[in-house]
């Protein structure tokens, strides 16, 4: 397909430019007659090399955050009396990612041709993902897409703030481990060398630390690009057997769960995530065996995925969802017996997402419990390393005249 440039004017007499994509000129101008606009204006190929020449798709990867603001403005415009085509048409000129804007774009047109919406969303079911689908279809046949993308907006919007505090949580030590270790490495491989040289001048023989600490030195210097080296070759294949061995990714995500704070910081987020999750769901009438279904692909560790797995292959066989849960060691007594009130009850839907509140809030104070214990102990941790290398570096001039020979 080639990509044309055009100017027109649709049913309101407004100015319209911009690119469309089709086979000839002829289908570029039948589609844009289609979409309500008349071309003014002869159309043009745009041959524009710079910008096919820039045209990444890894630039162009929809985030959460894309997803969660064209949910917003879907949702505004829809509740505003605007038909979705039209509000999906708006929504597409404000769109600054390219790859969402030809999504939208080919939605749009779909619905016109009279197809639904969740099945034109289906199409880019690695975008919008199951859950997302899913509410969408069941509020086509319930008639209420309004109030399921206000829910979807919401359930999007406390997902990334729950997503971008663990990550804020890993991050920073992990940053400050990075920075500290080229800090001290840079030391190694510049600084201590002149020492090295001076000492050797003067003759005699070094205290056993700063020996040491000039062995290390040394021994940086000759090998530091087969260290690089054997550190990206592990990152490259600790990435790849997670991605094609679920068994290795078990296990990592099992370690990681067992790592103390850390872990526990990730199961509250996985927990808080899965039960917002399936509350949204249960809530857009969605039977809970999908929801548990989608729920656990929805799931960012393996281990609470596979245990989502055992709680709905239970389900499935008549079990009840506490029941179920409490069968399971993972999941904290709290959040089985809130979900068998919920059943009890009749309003399972808004007793898991009251677990999701707690478990947001629990991520929240252990975030903030982290970032005041990390901070101190990463300024003693390099401040010490730091600390023995100039000791090592100066413990020589105490003895000077045991080294002038």
């Amino acid at each position: 397909m080639a990509v044309y440039r055009y100017v027109g004017r649709d049913v309101l007499n407004r100015r319209r430019r911009g690119l469309v994509e089709a086979d000839s000129i002829d289908a570029a101008r039948e589609l844009l007659l289609s979409r309500g606009v008349v071309v003014v204006e002869k159309l043009s190929e745009d041959k524009s090399l710079f910008k096919k020449s820039f045209d990444v798709p890894f630039l162009n990867r929809i985030t959460l955050r894309d997803l969660l603001i064209f949910t917003r403005q879907l949702y505004a415009m829809i509740h505003a009396g605007i038909p979705l085509v039209q509000a999906l048409r708006v929504i597409k000129d404000q769109v600054p990612n390219k790859r969402l804007k030809q999504i939208i774009d080919d939605v749009a047109t779909y619905i016109e041709e009279g197809g639904k919406f969740s099945t034109a969303l289906s199409k880019y079911r690695d975008v919008f993902g199951d859950l997302y689908i899913s509410m969408v279809r069941a509020a086509e046949e319930a008639g209420t897409l309004e109030e399921t993308l206000k829910r979807l907006a919401e359930y999007l919007e406390k997902i990334e703030k729950l997503r971008g505090k663990v990550k804020s949580a890993l991050f920073y030590p992990v940053f400050v481990l990075i920075t500290a270790t080229v800090i001290v490495a840079g030391i190694m491989i510049f600084v201590i060398p002149t020492f090295q040289q001076l000492y050797a001048d003067l003759g005699g023989s070094l205290p056993a630390l700063t020996q040491m600490v000039i062995n290390a030195s040394n021994w940086l210097r000759d090998y530091i690009g087969w260290f690089i080296l054997a550190i990206f070759l592990f990152v490259v294949l600790f990435v790849q057997l997670r991605r094609v061995s679920k068994r290795f990714k078990y296990l990592t995500d099992l370690a990681l769960l067992k790592i103390p704070v850390f872990g526990e910081l990730v199961l509250k987020s996985s927990i808080a995530n899965f039960s917002r999750t399936f509350s949204s769901m249960l809530s857009s009438g969605i039977n809970i065996l999908e929801a548990l279904r989608i729920s656990a692909e929805t799931a960012n560790n393996e281990v609470i995925r596979e245990a989502i797995e055992k709680v709905r292959e239970q389900v499935e066989k008549g079990v009840s969802f506490s029941l179920a849960m409490s069968r399971i060691s993972i999941f904290p007594p709290m959040v089985v017996n809130m979900a068998a009130i919920g059943e009890q009850a009749g309003n399972l839907d808004e007793m898991m997402s009251k677990v999701a509140d707690f478990y947001e809030e629990e991520v929240d104070r252990t975030v903030d419990g982290l970032t005041s214990l990390i901070e101190p102990l990463m300024i003693v941790f390099i401040g010490s390393i730091i600390g023995v290398i100039i000791i090592a570096l100066y413990l020589p001039i105490f003895k000077i005249g045991e080294l002038i020979k």
